[in-house]
């Protein structure tokens, strides 16, 4: 009996170790499947996401951007640090409240670049209300430059002063 018993034992010990190493398999098999499909997505990125380098025409479109969409904080964050180390935040804004005219539109229509400027060219559609006697809105367009430095691979705008 005790040769029994402890054959029934071991047989069982072996059933459970097959069903834990069975578990463990499948357990590794979707891990590494979950695993896989993470990185997979993670190549699989949008352009305004942590992609690696973003070029300046990208940064100049989404700079302009956020100030269509009243985001100045966010434009902001596009200036140079250099920029920001001597213009607040809430002088940003202030400036850019008080501006006289309405930005309708804004395209990136070009960029020149040396190894680490570039001047980005950008046609932007504008709005002024009630800028001449007897007419309510005058909408207009004005190709502007911009002026654009990389630093540590980041692109970054500096106003003109």
């Amino acid at each position: 009996m005790k040769f029994h018993l402890s054959s029934s034992i071991h047989c069982r010990k072996l059933k459970m170790n097959n069903n834990i190493k069975v578990k463990l398999d499948s357990l590794r098999r979707t891990s590494t499947a979950l695993l896989m499909a993470g990185l997979v997505a993670g190549c699989a990125t949008t352009p305004g996401e942590d992609s690696g380098p973003v070029s300046v025409e990208d940064r100049a479109q989404a700079r302009w951007n956020h100030l269509l969409a009243n985001e100045v904080a966010e434009a902001y964050a596009y200036l140079s640090p250099g920029y920001r180390s001597s213009v607040s935040l809430n002088a940003f804004q202030n400036m850019v409240g008080q501006k006289k005219v309405g930005w309708t539109a804004a395209s990136v229509v070009s960029s020149e670049c040396e190894e680490i400027s570039c001047k980005v060219r950008i046609m932007l559609n504008y709005r002024l209300m009630g800028a001449v006697p007897g007419v309510q809105q005058f909408d207009g367009k004005q190709l502007i430059t911009e002026n654009w430095v990389n630093s540590d691979g980041q692109w970054w705008h500096i106003p003109p002063n």
